[in-house]
Parts: structure tokens; C-alpha cells; sequence
């Protein structure tokens, strides 16, 4: 067996006004009025020079959030559903390897392109699915006809950075043998999957469907 700024407060220094009139035993001096008063900078701001926090301030930092990414799923998870298997890789390399020496005393290569177009339409066939539980190995040929050849349980013996490492809990449904050997699947991404076949010797790459 198959995861921010804070605008800048500009501070304006206004400048009191001081008003002088002449001296006499029927006039008083001029009070400042109320609005002269309130525009005298406050003791805090002059004295210290440190800027007085405003409502805008204020209201920016209290409303700036941070919002957490979603938490990642698990490959065991990742890897539930059909993947169809892709003619690449050292299958296909493989195969050109054999197939040139089957053909190397050829005139032309016409036979050579002829049996690799037969693997590559046979591969088309091939997919295999993965409920969570079960495994399931399929071929189906030209006319639609799907036939399974391997269908086994499993477990996750390990999750962890991409690879979903699974061994047999029972023995193949159609083949009735066991399936000793733990496999290893790789998520490359989110689209595509590559996994050792113990049995060819080689590592196989599938694609969602």
C-alpha cells in the first residue's frame, strides 16, 4: 500500500494672543475671552513635546485585527479521492529503454512509435482511489468498461511533511493476497501525487481527476 499602519499625527502648535490696551482709572484691562483661552496649547503638549493621542488613533489601533490562516489539512485527508494515473516518469522512460532494444535494428521507427502509443493508451485506463479506508486500483478500457483489480483496507501508519505512509489491514479483495508491504504517497501538491509500487520497482505519478 497509499497548509499591517497607523496613520500619522500631525501636531499644530497655536500661538496665543495678547492684547494691550492704555492705561487709565476708567478703563480695566481687556479679559481674554473664552475662545482665546481655548486656543492656548495645553501645559502637557508645550512642556513635554509629546503629542496628544487623538481619536483617530485610537480608533485605528483598536480596530486592526489579525485573522489566523486556516489550519492545514492532513495528507491522510488530502489524499481522499480519484487519482488518475500519468504516463511519465521513469515508467515511461522505462518503457522507451525496453522498447529501444526491442526495435534498435529498425529501419524506421514506426513500431517503436506504435507500442509507445499503445502503453500511453492503456496507461490512460489506469487510476486508482482512496476513500479514507479503502484503496481501490482500477483500469478501464476504451468503451468505458471499468474493471477493479485491487481493493484493499488500510491504515495511516504516519502523516507527516507531505508523505502519507499505509499498510494492509486485510488481504486484497480481488487478488486474495496479502499486502505486506507499507506504501509510501507523496503529495507533490494539491493536484498531483507520486507513490512507489513495490511490486514494479518504481515510482508512479497521478493526477487528480
Amino acid at each position: 500500500m497509499n497548509i499591517e499602519r497607523l496613520p500619522y499625527v500631525l501636531v499644530l502648535t497655536v500661538t496665543g494672543l495678547l492684547a494691550a490696551c492704555e492705561s487709565g482709572p476708567a478703563n480695566s484691562p481687556e479679559q481674554p475671552t473664552a475662545d482665546a483661552t481655548s486656543a492656548q496649547p495645553t501645559a502637557t503638549a508645550t512642556d513635554t513635546g509629546t503629542a496628544p493621542t487623538t481619536t483617530a488613533t485610537t480608533t485605528a489601533s483598536a480596530t486592526t485585527t489579525t485573522t489566523p490562516p486556516p489550519a492545514a489539512k492532513a495528507g491522510k485527508e488530502r489524499i481522499v479521492g480519484k487519482w488518475q494515473f500519468s504516463f511519465e516518469g521513469e515508467p515511461k522512460t522505462k518503457a522507451e529503454d525496453d522498447l529501444k532494444k526491442k526495435f534498435g535494428k529498425e529501419k524506421d521507427t514506426k513500431k517503436f512509435d506504435a507500442a509507445i502509443k499503445a502503453l500511453a493508451d492503456a496507461a490512460a485506463g489506469e487510476w486508482i482511489e482512496f476513500d479514507g479506508t479503502v484503496y481501490t486500483s482500477h483500469t478501464t478500457d476504451a468503451k468505458g468498461k471499468d474493471k477493479v483489480v485491487n481493493k484493499v483496507k488500510y491504515e495511516v501508519t504516519k502523516d507527516a511533511d507531505n508523505k502519507v505512509s499505509m499498510k494492509a489491514t486485510e488481504k486484497d479483495e480481488i487478488t486474495k493476497k496479502d499486502m505486506k508491504d507499507e506504501v509510501t504517497v507523496t503529495l507533490v501538491d494539491d493536484s498531483t501525487i507520486t507513490m512507489f509500487d513495490p511490486a514494479k520497482k518504481m515510482t508512479l505519478t497521478f493526477k487528480k481527476k
